[in-house]
């Protein structure tokens, strides 16, 4: 068991936290840029270490000054959702441990979403997701994943997700509406030696304004299920969780259907694949789709090709060339590339995007320009009734979301087969 950290050391290990923060704040602001994922991971993963020592230092000052009452201390439990679940279920006080979790969300998803004091919601932020990711290292017969490190929730875009590998520019704890003003380029002209000078200043533009749209789900939970303190039990109950918001995210970002007001705009709606790269793959068609980067000035930042496995199958059996000496479009070696990118694969993409059924979509371009946005926190009403005849507890989910591509000139989209 590794040995407790006193109260000086546990503020010396936040100084340096928040040096570490100021660190990665002061060179994104130096370099004029966004947080790139691994520093939105990191700044997360600091802000949440960061709590947990706050409750750690007044918990053990608390009991320095009562020891004499109380006796030794007892060890500091972390967040468990399963419990919150049990206490929001059975109308019993929450622990310290996820009181004080859910108390800092409920703060952040109050300045966002209309949630009264007394709503009954249970309130859980994000950022607990950002501490270690799903392992398959160990998994068991029925499927439960065991993690390295616990961990209480998933984070709704993992490393397993196709979104998050292509590196889009994701947001968490938004606030207010989201969007990036554009402008065009500035002109210089060549004048005679006396004549006057043109105008040449650029036009601004607001851009796409991104607001927060309402994504709900509900999962049933097993009583029993609840009732067991054991590690697989928790692990389950996140991926039952993460499952119902991340494939939604995922399936709606590659969409074909047309535009609801509701809904986030997909990928691959019809006003966006009327003009694109259509028929039989072919290395020609996958080196325009870079080419048509190039020609826009866009062919820089996370470039990767985002396709259907189906196509990646084709491409390992088509060549490149007639004579079959440049070697097959998808080649076997190993590093998951295409034309020199990165080529992810999710069965999110749609089919029958062309003329025939057998057509499938592919993206590539620079994800960075790809907007994936959250509100608040996620909430959820805790219901024992509604199925409790069965046994069931059935949680109400409710987030907000958005997302949609920033420039859409940084993305080429294709239906080919």
């Amino acid at each position: 068991m590794a040995k407790e950290k006193s109260i000086t050391e546990l503020k010396d290990e936040k100084k340096q936290l928040q040096s570490r923060s100021k660190e990665i704040i002061a060179k994104a602001k130096g370099e004029q840029r966004q947080f790139t994922a691994e520093e939105n991971e990191e700044l997360g993963a600091n802000q949440v270490r960061m709590a947990e020592i706050n409750i750690e230092i007044d918990e053990r000052e608390l009991e320095n000054r009562s020891s004499h009452v109380f006796g030794p201390r007892q060890s500091i439990e972390q967040f468990s959702l399963r419990r919150a679940i049990l206490a929001q279920m059975n109308k019993t006080e929450q622990r310290d441990s996820e009181a004080a979790v859910i108390e800092e969300a409920t703060k952040l998803h109050r300045s966002v979403a209309a949630t009264t004091e007394d709503s009954g919601e249970l309130i859980i932020p994000l950022s607990y997701a950002k501490r270690a990711a799903y392992t398959a290292a160990t998994e068991k017969a029925t499927g439960v994943v065991i993690d390295e490190e616990q961990q209480e929730l998933l984070l709704p875009l993992e490393s397993n997700l196709v979104l998050s590998q292509a590196g889009v520019r994701m947001m968490t704890g938004l606030v207010g509406n989201i969007y990036w003003p554009e402008h065009s380029a500035t002109n210089v002209f060549w004048e005679g030696e006396n004549a006057e000078a043109k105008d040449g200043a650029g036009a601004f533009k607001k851009g796409n304004l991104f607001t927060p749209k309402r994504l709900t789900a509900y999962v049933d939970l097993s009583k029993q299920l609840l009732i067991q303190e054991n590690r697989d039990v928790e692990g389950l109950i996140r991926q039952l969780m993460a499952i119902a918001i991340a494939q939604k995210i995922e399936k709606t970002a590659f969409a074909k259907d047309v535009h609801a007001d509701n809904v986030p705009d997909g990928i691959f709606q019809e006003a966006n694949v009327s003009n694109t790269i259509k028929g039989d793959m072919s290395w020609g068609q996958i080196v325009a789709m870079e080419t048509a980067a190039d020609v826009n000035n866009a062919l820089f930042g996370n470039l990767a090709y985002v396709m259907n496995p189906s196509l990646i199958g084709k491409a390992k059996t088509k060549v490149k060339d007639s004579s079959g000496a440049g070697g097959f479009i998808f080649g076997n070696d190993g590093q998951g590339m295409l034309n020199g990118y990165r080529a992810l694969r999710t069965n999110n993409i749609p089919k029958e995007l062309g003329e025939g059924s057998d057509e499938f979509g592919i993206v590539f371009g620079n994800w960075a320009d790809y907007f994936l946005g959250q509100w608040g926190a996620i909430d959820m009403t805790v219901d024992p009734y509604t199925q409790a005849t069965k046994g069931l507890v059935r949680l109400v989910i409710n987030s907000y979301w958005n997302m949609g591509m920033i420039r859409k000139e940084s993305f080429t989209i294709a239906s080919l087969k």
